[in-house]
């Protein structure tokens, strides 16, 4: 992974892969991947992924990791 490369792309907002809602997917399918039980999820190089707010908003307990602190601060403003 070119570290650079991605706070480059935080830096000028060259975000285009950032989804503005939840994963489709992960909505549609989150109780066959989790079940009813109380779950921490692990989300590597989160970005700021509306998934976040999503799942905590379902009761979940997220650890996250991202390399940008842009991304972070972004991630913690929008929650």
């Amino acid at each position: 992974m070119d570290a650079e490369f991605w706070h480059e792309r935080w830096r000028t907002n060259a975000t285009g892969f950032h989804e503005q809602k939840p994963n489709r997917l992960l909505v549609e399918h989150f109780r066959n991947i989790f079940g009813e039980r109380e779950l921490r999820v692990f989300l590597p190089l989160c970005g700021k992924t509306r998934d976040i707010g999503w799942l905590l908003s379902k009761g979940y307990r997220i650890a996250g990791v991202e390399l940008s602190e842009t991304a972070v601060t972004q991630l913690f403003a929008d929650l």
